[in-house]
């Protein structure tokens, strides 16, 4: 009789706790919780960090949670509940009421594969939810290791060392280049740099070139590695047109296989013929985009 009663006690403190566990929020109105506002993305390498405003700041909310659909849901609107598929990955405790946008980063994803998401705000010690935020999709992508640059010569000076590939981030050997369509006979390199004289050789400058068919631009100076969001869809230089390598200067690449990347260049020294840079490279087809545009 005793190992009877032990047994049920045991059964009830069994589904006490699946109780506990499985407790479920109640979805207030948007007059009670403002739902997270403006909710956006940055693309990293194998991640995402996701920011959106706080919502209305009360005594009582207690923080957010944030949801993962795996793949490009068709409506980003914001919907009035949490659609099917869409996962509770993390949760963020209520901040400092002077901070206005909150953010999280989202790790683990695979690079070229997209990720939808959505976040709601939680409010009486996590009893009750607001709306969801708007779901936004965004595709991770590869990039050099953050602090770490890679460096390439010019062609008259290393022309070992003078192309790169941005699928691998590795220097290419671009010793069989043809000088008059900047094309290699193993397709190695999306884009060369060159130095080339001026006025007598009074002036040199360091060019940086696109390869097999693969185009550079410009996008100017940008003290933010990531204020480049979103490569542009034309006005590359051609195959064979050179754009100038300046420090600080952000510039897209179009592959010639139709992907897309972007370098930054850090530090060069025109005399000994080398330019180091920053890269990254998305590795989903025909995919521009760096990040989320605000």
């Amino acid at each position: 009789m005793k190992q009877v009663m032990l047994i049920a006690l045991a059964v009830l403190m069994s589904l006490w706790m699946q109780g506990c566990d499985q407790k479920s929020t109640e979805v207030v109105s948007p007059e009670k919780l403002s739902p997270p506002l403006g909710l956006k993305s940055i693309t990293g390498d194998g991640e995402i960090t996701l920011l959106w405003f706080t919502s209305n700041y009360e005594s009582d909310l207690s923080g957010y949670m944030i949801y993962k659909y795996n793949g490009t849901y068709s409506n980003a609107s914001a919907p009035e509940e949490i659609p099917s598929g869409f996962t509770k990955i993390d949760s963020l405790s209520k901040s400092n009421s002077s901070n206005t946008i909150q953010s999280l980063t989202v790790t683990g994803l695979q690079n070229g594969t997209t990720y939808s998401f959505l976040v709601v705000a939680i409010m009486d010690s996590w009893s009750k939810e607001s709306y969801p935020s708007n779901i936004l999709s965004d595709t991770p992508r590869e990039e050099t290791q953050a602090g770490s640059s890679d460096t390439i010569w010019a062609s008259s000076v290393h022309k070992d060392k003078s192309g790169y590939e941005l699928s691998d981030f590795s220097v290419s050997d671009m010793n069989d280049i043809n000088t008059s369509n900047y094309s290699t006979t193993d397709g190695e390199g999306d884009f060369i740099c060159e130095k080339i004289n001026f006025q007598g050789g009074v002036a040199y400058r360091l060019w940086l070139a696109g390869t097999n068919n693969g185009g550079v631009m410009d996008l100017g100076y940008m003290q933010e590695w990531n204020d480049a969001d979103l490569a542009p869809s034309s006005g590359y230089a051609a195959t064979g047109y050179s754009l100038t390598a300046i420090p600080g200067h952000v510039y897209a690449v179009k592959t010639g296989d139709n992907h897309y990347g972007k370098i930054q260049v850090i530090d060069l020294d025109v005399d000994a013929g080398w330019v180091s840079f920053k890269a990254c490279y998305q590795t989903q087809t025909g995919n521009r985009q760096y990040k989320i545009r605000p």
